[in-house]
């Protein structure tokens, strides 16, 4: 059965919800049963890539090819790593070097695919501070360890990092076969793939695009590509730009204003102003990008980001359901479409509605995530950003933005799930309701059991860890303890404005939100303003 968004029938807060959750509805689930891991997760896509419309393909980026068709699947691929869409663009240049083995730029362009971390430095940081490990202890290929290579049918390695530096090996020796230009490319991108620490190699990377620009001033694909890996984004405070953030910024407009049809300097350029005090400066890259690229998702995600934040939220509306059609298009076609990115648009649907006050619309919504029932790799790891994880999140945040506690109560509305991190929500909810309803004693139990679960939690520990000190404020301010209460809410706030910037935010709603609710309810009415 084909899924869609905007056709969904309301089924919240009634037992049907939480039984169609746990049994993942049959009918809707089937497309998904596959995920046995007949393809690996990570693996190189084994169809054939097509010629599809929509791509933004640009014909501006000259390569040594000896066949046409391959210097357009190249193309194809390059225009798809402009928008993040890694698997595809892998497709594409693989396409492209089946056709022509020579061709040095598409086993550079397999390389910059696979990885999956052409994305701006920030976004790099960010997952490696979420995933517990630091940015310099990548893992080692397996090679080194002794262990066999896992491959796929058409020898690609599963492994994605060593797909890329594998690739990167077959393009450094063909390079003497390219133009000066195409070497500098290739050798910025061995630089990064070299085994060792990996801020170490991004610097060296870093380093090779400067060479690469400052050869070949004109080159805006080389301008926008040392703009994506030098935006580091902005302080969670102060919001005060790190190192090499407005030079990413200025090397990005410096791009679009030369041509202004440089759909991957828009994409940048969006992301370079995330979580600044100046999103509305993307505006005009938003409105852009979504017109030069209308057959990728996130091309169409992308500008929500900057409308969410800048207080465009029917824009944001209309750009994160843009997206979701859009992405259930390539999901209803390929039975082994990634459904992360989806997962994603979807809850930034969710937490954009939320803003706009539209529940009904909101748990639509959520149910529809609901549905994408997790495999047996998927539920036996502990990835946070499955669709079904990230429904489950969306539901907690919008039950409690709108305060329905008798449905956080009724033991139905929110399904039980054996998972620390699922557990430990549910019961900040529910410990929230309980203390909104009077039941200190249950609240306080409640609190008890969240902070159990905390212990087993492995992964996005800092915001559970956030919302049961809020729990803990909750429950002294509405016994009396005011004092108390308070001073563990402004902890709490400030540890979450300290949080690495991430959007959707990884805090349910804002603890100052909360603080203030609290503060009414007990009539102090300067605090909650």
């Amino acid at each position: 059965m084909k899924r869609t968004i905007l056709a969904a029938t309301l089924l919240v807060v009634s037992a049907t919800l939480s039984s169609n959750v746990m049994a993942a509805g049959k009918q809707t689930q089937a497309r998904r049963e596959p995920d046995m891991c007949v393809v690996p997760a990570g693996s190189q896509p084994l169809l054939p890539a097509k010629l599809l419309p929509g791509m933004g393909t640009s014909t501006r980026f000259a390569v040594t090819t000896k066949s046409d068709e391959a210097r357009k699947f190249f193309q194809q691929g390059l225009s798809q790593i402009h928008s993040f869409w890694f698997l595809e663009s892998e497709r594409s240049c693989a396409q492209a070097a089946q056709l022509d083995p020579d061709m040095a730029m598409a086993h550079w362009c397999i390389a910059l695919s696979a990885a999956s971390d052409y994305r701006p430095a920030f976004q790099l940081m960010r997952n490696a501070a979420n995933s517990g490990t630091g940015r310099g202890s990548g893992a080692a290929p397996a090679e080194a360890s002794g262990d066999a290579v896992a491959r796929t049918t058409n020898g690609a390695a599963v492994n994605p990092q060593l797909r890329a530096r594998e690739a990167i090996a077959k393009a450094m020796a063909l390079r003497d076969k390219v133009t000066e230009r195409e070497r500098l490319y290739i050798e910025a991108q061995a630089a990064r793939r070299a085994p060792g620490n990996k801020d170490e190699a991004d610097a060296a990377y870093i380093a090779g695009l400067r060479k690469l620009v400052a050869a070949y001033p004109d080159d805006l694909d080389a301008k926008s590509m040392l703009g994506l890996a030098t935006s580091n984004g902005f302080e969670p405070v102060s919001k005060e730009p790190r190192a090499n953030t407005m030079e990413a910024i200025r090397l990005l407009e410096e791009v679009v204003a030369k041509d202004d049809t440089h759909f991957g300097a828009h994409h940048y350029l969006i992301h370079a102003y995330e979580g600044s005090r100046m999103p509305e400066k993307a505006w005009h890259a938003c409105e852009r990008y979504a017109q030069l690229v209308t057959n990728i998702p996130h091309a169409l995600h992308m500008p929500g980001h900057i409308y969410a934040q800048s207080d465009k939220i029917q824009e944001a509306i209309a750009s994160f359901t843009a997206a979701a059609e859009n992405e259930l298009t390539w999901i209803n076609a390929d039975t082994l479409y990634p459904t992360g990115h989806h997962g994603h648009n979807v809850h930034f649907l969710i937490h954009s509605l939320n803003l706009g006050g539209r529940y009904h619309d909101s748990m639509t919504r959520v149910q529809h995530l609901l549905t994408f029932k997790e495999n047996p790799r998927e539920r036996s790891g502990n990835v946070q950003t499955v669709p079904w994880r990230q429904g489950y999140f969306a539901l907690i945040k919008t039950l409690v933005r709108f305060e329905k506690w008798n449905d956080i109560l009724d033991g139905k509305t929110i399904p039980l799930y054996d998972k620390p991190e699922q557990n430990a929500w549910r019961h900040w909810a529910i410990g929230l309701a309980n203390a909104a309803t009077g039941q200190m004693d249950k609240a306080k139990a409640t609190l008890a059991e969240m902070q159990k679960d905390l212990e087993d939690v492995t992964s996005a520990k800092e915001p559970i860890s956030i919302g049961a000190q809020e729990l803990e404020a909750v429950i002294a301010a509405r016994s009396g303890d005011q004092k108390t209460g308070y001073e563990l809410f402004r902890k709490a706030a400030d540890r979450e404005a300290a949080m690495l910037y991430t959007e959707p935010p990884s805090y349910p709603r804002p603890v100052a939100e909360g603080f203030a609710n609290v503060a009414l309810a007990n009539g102090d009415f300067a605090t909650a303003e």
